[in-house]
């Protein structure tokens, strides 16, 4: 019994990275969306500022959420209302979700060979 759980959380399988911005804002999104900030966090451009904003966003789902507010969230659908592509590595996505339907800005960077979540756009507007 024990063996067959260990082999069971050994072989979660690893949802696989989209190669492009619009696919890597929709799975962070996504992920967020369910509370999965485990793989939100692995989309994320790693820094001091985007930790923190996440972290901020984890502890508001866990901690201040309601089971009714949680559920309609993870069964939200995402709208994307505009991609504005600044330049080759920084796209600006303007989305909303089904349940609250409010426009919202993500940054998606390519810092070196992958795309990335940047918060700082979403929280402060500057590029």
């Amino acid at each position: 019994m024990l063996f067959a759980a260990v082999l069971l959380f050994g072989c979660k399988q690893k949802v696989p990275r989209p190669d492009d911005a619009l696919g890597t804002a929709r799975l962070f999104i996504e992920s967020s969306l369910k509370g999965d900030y485990e793989l939100a966090r692995e989309l994320m451009h790693a820094d001091s500022v985007n930790t923190y904003e996440l972290n901020q966003l984890e502890r508001k789902y866990k901690e201040d959420m309601t089971e009714k507010d949680k559920a309609g969230y993870r069964k939200a659908s995402i709208i994307i209302h505009e991609v504005q592509q600044v330049s080759d590595t920084i796209v600006i996505i303007n989305y909303s979700n089904s349940f609250k339907n409010k426009k919202m800005p993500i940054k998606v960077i390519r810092p070196k060979d992958q795309w990335e979540v940047d918060l700082h756009y979403t929280f402060t507007g500057n590029l």
